[in-house]
């Protein structure tokens, strides 16, 4: 049996713990600019710098992709703030977990050194809060833009090579179907189940959408390995 990347839609629980990654508003104004965000210094670093909001309003470039009509930052997220500056929490214990009604962010097994090399994890409260988590021009992407993207590398099958960094640094081996032909480097950070478990680092990438599909799951990208013969 082979296996290559695939990039999958799927549900998730308001509970569960996923990367962000985000999208511009507007590429042509854009221009990789975005307000109210600096440069992370320090730890490992991989495609660029991390994210982090503060309350500097001067315009900072940070490092994008642009993929067809689409321009993404190259880094998950990693803010601990809304957009107003208030405080988002950070859960580690399991059951506080699985109980949650609010917005909250961990890294990967509580480890800040995952913590740098994939962005934390938020749950869909976070992602849904109305004081926003992404920064002045810039926005989660919609299922309907993930699917843009899908549709712009040639369908999910297609796409989930193309948006997989390569190599086995982060990935599996042998991870032999990623190209990153697209520069979207996709890194397998995985996710926390809505137990409070922590799941798949190193088999995969599990990102949010804003949109909901029901009162108690919303619409996620997963970029893994799918089974051929």
């Amino acid at each position: 049996m082979s296996r290559t990347k695939k990039l999958d839609l799927i549900k998730s629980s308001y509970r569960l713990a996923a990367l962000i990654i985000l999208i511009s508003i507007n590429i042509n104004t854009l221009s990789a600019q975005t307000a109210g965000v600096v440069r992370e210094k320090g730890g490992p670093k991989e495609n660029g710098t991390s994210i982090r909001t503060t309350s500097i309003s001067k315009p900072v470039f940070l490092p994008t992709v642009v993929i067809g009509t689409q321009q993404w930052m190259e880094k998950n997220l990693d803010v601990m703030t809304y957009r107003n500056g208030d405080i988002i929490p950070q859960v580690t214990d399991p059951t506080a977990w699985e109980a949650l009604t609010t917005g909250a962010w961990c890294w990967y097994d509580n480890s800040a050194a995952n913590g740098a090399i994939y962005g934390k994890l938020y749950n869909w409260y976070a992602v849904n809060d109305p004081r926003g988590l992404a920064p002045q021009g810039w926005h989660i992407p919609t299922d309907a833009e993930w699917r843009t993207l899908g549709t712009l590398l040639g369908g999910d099958a297609a796409a989930g090579g193309k948006m997989t960094s390569t190599g086995i640094t982060r990935w599996n081996s042998p991870n032999t179907s990623a190209t990153n032909e697209s520069g979207f480097a996709g890194l397998p950070g995985a996710y926390r189940g809505t137990n409070g478990e922590f799941n798949r680092v190193g088999m995969t990438g599990l990102w949010w959408s804003a949109t909901e599909n029901n009162s108690k799951s919303a619409w996620a990208r997963y970029l893994g390995d799918s089974r051929g013969t």
